[in-house]
């Protein structure tokens, strides 16, 4: 089985999804059976890689110049590697590579992740629209869609797009934690420790973490992990209850997650959310808004809690209802969800079983 994975961008959950994914496919298909193609600026997103398992596209930032490059060195590898699945991830690649290889001779099986849909985002009803169009029409070209929730199933079928086209595969990390970087790794205090861990932007909702721990004093210190994409959030005034840490890498981030009480997901919107089943795997409970897909991942009052309607006032309470649960046992339910549910392990299963069930058809059947 030769698998050649194609994204546009990787920062953020795909490089997740990459790395934890990256060394179960290559043990199960065999070395030099599978590639990516990714953006050079994010190379080191990716970890454990042999630079044979990867090729480069240069770019400078999102433009047509970087997507064309992309469709340059997909095809070239396409045509050198001959692989039997080309996997798609997230909305620019499937939008570019789905009609480009549909149409290559002795094409490959075409299997498309979105990630999110881009008509489930906050934005114009004409852009969801269009969005929505868009993807109806590239299903037709394309073999399998994987949907990593029930909840981006749902949204897929709603939008018109075939169930037949769809699966469901969760996403999933290792059992095995990755090592801690303790060296700074000092957090004392009598308060509850909630930590976040994200991008600064609207959709992961750091504005109202930030606005409901100021109404919460005296009861939670919290940690923010993470930094703006496009810049401007270091400018937010933070109570003295929050700090914010910036970028950190893995090690560093387990450290913090060890001694943090809970973490905190304030995502207007989410595909998925990684962040929680790393939560999970640490033992700790989730503290959420009841959106995407975090109810499938959260069981509320038994692994964490879930928040609505979408409020600073809303996410406020949730972290003063958290508080006063038990948090040891909170969190031990939800590492045993997290094994039963979202190892790595199964998420690979139900990939291979998907991509040798296509090859054993012929394309678009």
């Amino acid at each position: 089985m030769r698998v050649l994975h194609v994204a546009e961008t990787v920062r953020g959950g795909i490089a997740t999804y990459f790395n934890e994914l990256h060394p179960l496919q290559k043990t199960g298909f065999g070395p030099g059976n599978v590639r990516f193609v990714i953006p050079a600026d994010h190379r080191n997103d990716l970890s454990g890689f042999d630079d044979d398992d990867v090729s480069e596209f240069s770019r400078a930032g999102r433009s047509i110049r970087g997507l064309l490059r992309m469709a340059i060195v997909t095809l070239r590898e396409v045509r050198r590697m001959r692989p039997d699945v080309v996997h798609i991830h997230s909305t620019f690649a499937g939008l570019i590579i789905r009609p480009l290889l549909y149409f290559h001779r002795g094409r490959p099986r075409i299997v498309y992740c979105p990630h999110g849909w881009a008509f489930s985002r906050e934005t114009s009803k004409l852009s969801h629209e269009t969005t929505k169009l868009v993807e109806r029409l590239l299903a037709r070209i394309t073999d399998r869609i994987i949907c990593i929730s029930d909840d981006e199933l749902r949204q897929a079928v709603a939008a018109g797009i075939a169930e037949r086209n769809l699966v469901v595969v969760n996403n999933g990390l290792s059992a095995a934690r990755p090592e801690m970087d303790r060296s700074f790794a000092v957090w004392a205090s009598n308060k509850t420790k909630v930590l976040f861990v994200g991008r600064l932007d609207r959709q992961k909702g750091h504005d109202l973490l930030i606005e409901s721990a100021s109404q919460l004093s005296e009861l939670v210190e919290v940690r923010i992990i993470g930094s703006s994409v496009v810049g401007g959030a270091h400018d937010v005034e933070l109570p003295p209850n929050v700090s914010l840490l910036g970028w950190l890498n893995r090690p560093q981030i387990e450290a913090q997650l060890e001694l943090a009480d809970l973490v905190v997901i304030p995502s207007r919107w989410e595909a998925f959310g990684l962040v929680a089943l790393e939560a999970m795997r640490a033992a700790k409970p989730v503290v959420a808004f009841r959106v995407g897909a975090l109810p499938e991942i959260v069981e509320d009052g038994r692994t964490g809690l879930l928040c609505s309607p979408v409020s600073a006032s809303a996410l406020a309470k949730g972290l003063r209802n958290a508080s006063a649960l038990d948090l040891i046992e909170t969190g031990r339910r939800g590492y045993a969800r997290f094994r039963q549910l979202f190892d790595v392990e199964r998420t690979h299963r139900m990939l291979a079983e998907t991509y040798h069930q296509l090859c054993q058809n012929s394309p678009g059947s």
